[in-house]
């Protein structure tokens, strides 16, 4: 996994802050040591509903607190339609 321990507890805080039962995966080319480069992809699956606003606020606090990169953030809700991406995810990702 190509994160630093300081920046998993900036994702981590940054995101329990606003969504208490997160349950937040790492994904895409940071879980691969072997890459280099790429934005961090991460996956948020709640039991809640969460907003554009809040998942604005969620993106600005990580970036305002030390997260350089660009951070992409895919919602997984009770009500979201199933996508082939979450297989990958499940797959190939690592809880943080």
């Amino acid at each position: 996994m190509r994160l630093k321990p300081n920046e998993i507890a900036i994702i981590k805080s940054n995101i329990l802050k606003h969504i208490d039962d997160a349950h937040i995966i790492l994904f895409g080319s940071r879980v691969d040591d072997t890459k280099k480069g790429g934005d961090i992809d991460i996956c948020v699956e709640t039991n809640q509903q969460i907003s554009l606003k809040q998942q604005i606020k969620i993106l600005t606090d990580i970036k305002m607190n030390g997260i350089e990169r660009k951070v992409d953030m895919i919602l997984k809700t009770p009500t979201t339609k199933h996508q082939p991406i979450f297989q990958t995810i499940h797959q190939e990702g690592i809880v943080l």
